[in-house]
């Protein structure tokens, strides 16, 4: 699971620990500070998981993300040699609430 904290400037920060890399660099880069971006991204998850959209993308600063029923992908638009992460969605659910959690202390 990842790590979030304040770094030694007080900028919040990531560790992706064991998962993909571009879950840190989404957080960060296209997440932010924002809380409501987190409640939207939780609520469309929820919904895509409970059958309510067939799936749903949507484009940040340098991410494209799409949620899918079986997976959450994430595409860096700037560097194709990261690769994508393929989150399972509940681990993806578990870091937008880490996040969440982090920005709102």
């Amino acid at each position: 699971m990842i790590n979030c904290y304040r770094d030694e400037e007080g900028c919040f920060r990531v560790d992706a620990n064991d998962l993909h890399p571009l879950i840190a660099a989404y957080l960060e880069q296209d997440v932010q500070r924002s809380l409501s971006a987190c409640q939207n991204l939780l609520d469309i998850l929820e919904d895509v998981k409970a059958g309510h959209r067939a799936e749903w993308s949507g484009t940040g600063n340098a991410h494209t993300v799409t949620i899918r029923p079986e997976a959450v992908v994430i595409h860096n638009e700037w560097d194709d040699g990261l690769g994508d992460a393929h989150l399972p969605c509940d681990v993806f659910r578990d870091c937008i609430e880490a996040w969440k959690a982090c920005i709102s202390s």
